[in-house]
């Protein structure tokens, strides 16, 4: 990589951009490899994806066909000396290098030889650190620290001969607030989360859920407990606060109650012809990350549908995705039972558009019933680039979104515009060092100064 300055702004976006594009994999049972644009004579118009990459970009929960294991058998390998690592994940282009590598060999080297048996278990822990500039009270502290370790299993358990996998995947999630002071959330007076790591929940069970493939994996069929953000309005680019976005305007949204965190469901995804794919989920509304399936039977649900084109524009066939999604609830801020429950519904649009082969622009917009969510409105504007500079890992995203807080849950609350902005820099094969800066126009809470409130934060991702 040439070390010298770049001479003007275009070569430095030039430069940004020269990895191709790959998407945040919801769910690392899935390998999400890049798609590869590839010259087209049909210069200028717009058409339908073929039918892997409706599959690449119509979320499921287990992102099917995952890619387990290496080429090469691992059961050869000596447990104890480090071994390349997956080839797609850029490890070697770590700024320093492998300093772990020895201490993490009999891990990895485990992992790959499960993987080698299509079982993939991933191990992280994620630390943020945030200050806010200043606080709704004077007593509250300016600094948070927080910390998650996350261990996934994905076992594919078989294959149906013209059909497809069948996909178990489990989620156990430790959750730890290192100082002990308020989050930066509640500090900053925000209405939404400006870290979607913090949690008062020390142990959760968050995944427990069984995928199945059918009609040559054109039809996917989820059951257990799960995340409905997996499957319903699903932002590729600003979604996983392991390599993305940590605020909640932007990592999932502020959408209704039922749509975030992880519930029991059934979740149906069809693709009727390559380009176009629809998609169906259930959650059972509310529910405890102690139990696995919590309020089942309880009368409350939270339910969607969705309808999308993943398209290719141009003759560098830029890929995108474009879809609209329809909920509808029982189950609103303040409901907690049968007895409180209320009726509501929402309207979602998401699109994701290819700029180049490293970049994408996305927005999205929903518009929602002020019982049954957070926000009556928000709507978010982001651009994402992957493989910063020719690191694989790197990455580069920018995003602006305003909100309306809803009257139900935050009555008097106040409009505020927010933007996030972070570098994610593969620091060693181990440590992903992001910084992050977020600015909000002016806290929410009408008891806060109305004027804009900076928040600087930084992630250190331990991958094991």
């Amino acid at each position: 990589m040439p070390h010298h300055r770049p001479r003007s702004l275009t070569a430095l976006i030039a430069l940004l951009m020269t990895a191709p594009l790959t998407a945040q994999a919801p769910n690392t049972a899935r390998a999400h490899e890049a798609l590869r644009a590839s010259p087209s004579e049909n210069s200028g118009r717009i058409r339908l994806g073929t039918l892997d990459q409706t599959r690449y970009w119509a979320p499921t929960s287990t992102w099917t066909a995952p890619k387990f294991s290496h080429s090469e058998n691992p059961d050869d390998w000596d447990l104890f000396t480090p071994h390349p690592r997956d080839p797609d994940g850029g490890d070697g282009d770590a700024l320093l290098g492998s300093p772990l590598a020895y201490p993490m060999a009999p891990i990895r080297n485990t992992r790959d030889r499960l993987a080698f048996r299509d079982i993939k278990v991933t191990i992280y822990d994620l630390l943020i650190y945030q200050n806010v500039s200043r606080t709704l009270d004077p007593a509250l502290e300016r600094n948070s620290l927080v910390n998650r370790f996350d261990t996934r299993v994905s076992a594919r358990l078989w294959d149906l001969e013209g059909q497809g996998s069948g996909v178990f995947t489990s989620t156990v999630r430790v959750n730890n607030n290192v100082l002990g002071t308020a989050t930066s959330t509640e500090a900053a007076g925000a209405f939404s989360s400006l870290d979607v790591v913090a949690s008062d929940t020390s142990f959760l069970i968050n995944r427990f859920e069984f995928e199945q493939a059918f009609l040559e994996n054109r039809l996917f069929v989820t059951v257990g407990k799960g995340n409905p953000n997996d499957t319903i309005a699903s932002n590729l680019f600003a979604w996983d606060e392991t390599k993305q976005f940590i605020a909640a305007t932007f990592d999932g949204g502020n959408y209704p109650v039922g749509y975030s965190g992880y519930l029991p469901l059934i979740s149906v995804q069809a693709i009727p012809t390559a380009g176009l794919y629809v998609t169906g989920t259930v959650s059972s509304g509310l529910g405890t990350g102690y139990q696995l399936f919590s309020t089942v039977g309880e009368g409350l649900y939270w339910c969607a549908g969705e309808v999308g084109a993943v398209v290719e524009i141009g003759a560098e066939e830029r890929q995108g995705r474009y879809s609209i999604a329809i909920m509808n609830s029982n189950t609103g801020n303040d409901t907690v039972d049968r007895a409180t429950r209320v009726s509501g519904n929402a309207m979602a649009i998401v699109a994701q558009q290819q700029v180049a082969d490293s970049a994408a622009i996305w927005s999205q917009y929903l518009l929602s019933s002020g019982e049954i969510g957070p926000a009556q409105q928000e709507l978010t504007l982001g651009f994402s680039v992957d493989g910063c500079f020719g690191r694989m890992n790197d990455g580069f995203g920018i995003a602006l979104g305003w909100s309306d807080p809803s009257d139900s849950a935050y009555p008097g609350w106040r409009q505020r515009v927010q933007l996030e902005t972070y570098y994610r820099l593969q620091l060693t094969e181990s440590w992903q060092l992001s910084p992050d800066l977020q600015v909000l126009s002016r806290p929410s809470d009408p008891n806060a100064e109305d004027r804009p409130v900076w928040v600087l934060g930084l992630r250190l991702l331990t991958e094991f």
